[in-house]
């Protein structure tokens, strides 16, 4: 039997991930148990909390004031054994290193209740791997924040092959109640969801550089100014229902191996094959139902206005500066 709701969390690492996670869980009214290896390292981390605070207060994100009731949610600890004592979560963003991630799950299995949760922020080791030392592998996941936490609202909240269900959506409700937004998949895989698709894009671009089709700053503003402000909104899978499925079965066709990721997939061709060609054919990835269709194009043409506005105001400060 385990925690269904969270109240009390060790944060085991307060470097560049701890401290931000800390911040998050002590506004939203846990109490957290900070982990340093020695009391210079829990000031630093505490020290980056109020940059924190400062940052979200001048930018209206949470009320003047309200740092040392936040702060006054944190304790600090220099031994793992006191830290994960009577808590509901332990979540471990020490270094990513699996001997000394290793190390660590050991003595916090051993001290924390029975019933607490065990979440890593690893963002490359497999869980598999880092299980392998757990008594009680199936209360165990990974709750991988994106950097910096209290600026970026995904969570990938990820298992291993022997994590109970009940666990993810406990650890998936608490990424929630920090005012983040939980990516809950359905099993591991190296480098999350995230990494995988930064890295996709990470990698075209460095090899569009390499061949010399394009500069790095017209690469970039390429992103900037297209994709990434579509993706904001709705991603590629939503965009691909948007712009038809049997358009985009066609350019990785054409494409072919012209690309790393080769040929039209076939999940692509299958719907494209049935028909279901997106928006257009009111089935696509997605289902589309004409009022889904409507609140979805709103939403983009909301999102896009906006970046245009900002654009010219952004033109306009420069014009005036000169």
């Amino acid at each position: 039997m385990f925690v269904k709701e969270i109240k009390t969390i060790a944060c085991l690492g307060i470097g560049t991930m701890g401290h931000g996670i800390a911040f998050l869980a002590a506004k939203s009214g846990n109490a957290v148990r900070l982990f340093g290896r020695s009391q210079d390292s829990i000031r630093r981390g505490l020290d980056s909390i109020d940059r924190a605070i400062t940052l979200y207060e001048d930018n209206a994100l949470m009320p003047k004031g309200q740092g040392d009731k936040l702060k006054a949610n944190i304790t600090g600890f220099t031994s793992i054994e006191e830290a994960v004592s009577g808590v509901d979560l332990v979540m471990e963003s020490v270094a990513e290193n699996m001997r000394v991630k290793h190390g660590v799950y050991q003595v916090a299995e051993e001290h924390c209740p029975d019933y607490a949760i065990l979440a890593t922020n690893t963002s490359s080791l497999t869980l598999s791997e880092i299980a392998k030392v757990l008594k009680k592998p199936e209360r165990f996941c990974a709750a991988h924040f994106s950097f910096p936490p209290y600026l970026m609202p995904t969570v990938e909240v990820c298992p291993c092959p022997a994590t109970l269900h009940s666990v993810v959506d406990t650890c998936a409700a608490w990424v929630e109640s920090l005012g983040n937004v939980p990516i809950v998949m359905n099993k591991e895989v190296p480098g999350f969801l995230f990494n995988r698709l930064q890295a996709a894009c990470v990698r075209e671009a460095v090899y569009i550089v390499e061949q010399g089709w394009a500069s790095p700053e017209t690469v970039d503003k390429a992103i900037a100014y297209s994709l990434g402000r579509r993706y904001s909104v709705t991603g590629p899978l939503v965009s691909a229902d948007m712009g038809g499925l049997d358009v985009f079965d066609a350019i990785l066709d054409e494409l072919g191996d012209k690309l790393y990721c080769g040929k039209s997939p076939r999940l692509l061709k299958d719907c494209v094959k049935q028909g279901n060609l997106g928006m257009k054919s009111g089935q696509g990835i997605y289902q589309w139902p004409p009022e889904a269709i409507q609140e979805q194009r709103g939403r983009r043409e909301r999102a896009l206005i906006a970046f245009l506005r900002q654009d010219q105001e952004e033109k306009a400060r420069e014009k005036k500066a000169k």
